[in-house]
């Protein structure tokens, strides 16, 4: 008898730390996707303001022409 209850006592020591890890995980994983979504978000903003600064320089700010320093690069490969 004295050996089961040592056995359920470790059992339930053993339940209980695993819970409260669950627990912290499950709160610390929730943090975590808010600050992606956030950041995401910005990310995203950032791409699309990035994708239209590439296109005035291919388009308008080099009347549609390669500049130098791209035809040396587009050249050597």
């Amino acid at each position: 008898m004295v050996i089961a209850a040592l056995v359920t006592a470790v059992g339930g020591i053993i339940t209980t730390l695993l819970l409260k890890v669950k627990n912290e995980n499950t709160k610390d994983h929730a943090s975590v996707m808010e600050i992606l979504r956030s950041v995401g978000g910005k990310v995203e903003k950032i791409d699309s303001k990035l994708d239209a600064h590439i296109d005035w320089h291919l388009k308008e700010a080099t009347g549609g022409e390669i500049p130098v320093r791209n035809k040396r690069a587009t050249s050597r490969k």
